[in-house]
């Protein structure tokens, strides 16, 4: 190939090479006119699929539904606690208003922004941070110890006390409004900075801001309540009634996760991020002066073997993964050789897991929740995923997931301590190296 460009020459070699290749005429003919998913898939792996389990959590709740918004991160923390949950008050069906947390963790995230945007003021605008923290100022993506913070300081309420509104079935319109404020906010910040205004101006200026903000997320998810009674009938059809309750009485009295004896774990093989070592990143947050995001870098047969003992323990699992990667939606599968990708194009793809992350081929993408795992001669096989897409797909909305696709495209895991090593949970203490905003540990899952 000529330097610097392709030449003509170069483009009827190229077009020379495919003409007497039939492999290539017959992968053309079926992808131009079919859709890539099913002609590269592998029948022999897909007649392999099976929704059985030899350790399984119970009780098995009906799978929920994000819609149109990336909440997926409080679906799964909800789901987790639901189980409990419902064994204690023998429950058939439940779900937490997921709503309720979104709507401060917005309101959080939009004050975060704003903190965020006057430390900052020292920075370029057209800097590669402050550009970071303009590119997507409200995501609805989040983190393990975001949700903490966002339940520790507004508890958690039943989705029959504040259920969804259109917002947060489909969040596209609310996060336009609010991204349009912010910037705009954030320029006026910048310019009071600029022009040497006090700290008692610029606080008093993001206060109305503020004020102003939480009218328009209370326009569209109407107001959260600060007490509430909870009536519901158990599953031998008795009736039960809890009175004047907050969502943070309810939280404790009620739900009771035990939040603050959960430890993030995270598989990164990168030379940049060592095992056995505590890790945050910079500008990662929701609630100011709240619990900092932090994880502890592990190799993923610790994050198996403790995500095993608390499905056998009867507990399920919090995880973070790269959703998309070798997935059918529809059959909800997560397998690496489901598709047959390299015999299709006659290509290798060769990246690893630490060639993905760095060279932005792969991160955490979206959270869910083990509830089961298939275990043969004691080595996990398949794991069952509880997602929150609906019932359409998969085994009524349950996935499974592949141990080899564990391997390769899981990111993280939620655990109590109980699980770990003292040497896993004294090593989750200390004090954590700041990794930049723009890191793949620092990714959303949505």
């Amino acid at each position: 190939m000529s330097k610097g460009k392709i030449s003509e020459k170069e483009l009827v070699k190229m077009k020379n090479s495919l003409v007497k290749d039939p492999s290539f005429r017959l992968a053309r003919n079926a992808v131009t006119r079919g859709d890539l998913q099913d002609v590269a898939m592998n029948w022999d792996r897909f007649a392999l699929l099976d929704h059985t389990f030899s350790e399984m959590v119970s009780p098995e709740l009906a799978a929920t539904s994000q819609h149109q918004s990336g909440r997926c991160w409080l679906f799964a923390a909800m789901n987790l606690m639901r189980i409990p949950f419902a064994r204690k008050y023998k429950l058939e069906k439940f779900e937490f208003s997921q709503s309720y947390l979104f709507f401060f963790d917005k309101l959080e995230k939009a004050n975060y922004f704003l903190e965020n945007i006057l430390k900052t003021t020292d920075e370029a605008f057209d800097g590669r941070l402050v550009s970071h923290l303009l590119t997507d100022p409200l995501s609805d993506g989040g983190q393990w110890d975001m949700l903490v913070n966002i339940i520790n300081k507004y508890g958690v309420v039943p989705k029959s006390i504040f259920p969804d509104s259109k917002a947060s079935l489909n969040s596209r319109s609310i996060n336009y409004i609010l991204t349009l404020k912010l910037r705009e906010w954030a320029k006026t910040l910048r310019d009071l900075k600029e022009k040497k205004a006090s700290d008692k101006k610029l606080s008093e200026t993001k206060d109305l801001m503020m004020n102003e903000a939480y009218r328009i997320m209370v326009t569209h998810f109407g107001q959260p309540p600060e007490k509430f009674d909870w009536e519901y009938v158990d599953k031998n059809k008795k009736f039960h009634a809890h009175r004047n309750l907050t969502p943070k009485t309810f939280f404790k009295k009620h739900v009771n996760f035990p939040l603050d004896e959960m430890v993030c774990l995270v598989d990164s093989p990168r030379k940049s991020t060592p095992y056995n070592k505590a890790y945050t990143v910079k500008y990662l947050g929701n609630v100011v002066e709240g619990q900092a995001v932090r994880y502890l870098n592990v190799k993923i047969d610790v994050m198996k073997k403790a995500a095993i003992a608390s499905i056998k323990d009867n507990t399920p699992v919090w995880f973070g993964c790269d959703v998309g990667k070798f997935f059918h939606r529809d059959i909800g599968v997560m397998d690496t050789e489901f598709y047959e990708y390299e015999d299709l194009y006659n290509t290798r793809f060769e990246l690893d897991k630490a060639g993905r992350m760095n060279f932005g081929e792969s991160q955490m993408t979206h959270a869910m929740l083990f509830t089961g795992v298939n275990l043969v001669n004691g080595k996990p096989t398949r794991w069952r995923v509880e997602n929150s897409w609906g019932k359409k797909s998969g085994d009524k909305g349950y996935f499974i997931m592949t141990d080899k696709w564990f391997d390769e495209f899981m990111f993280e895991i939620a655990i109590h301590k109980k699980y770990l090593t003292k040497k896993i949970c004294d090593e989750y203490k200390t004090k954590p190296q700041a990794l930049e905003p723009w890191d793949p540990l620092g990714a959303l899952a949505y």
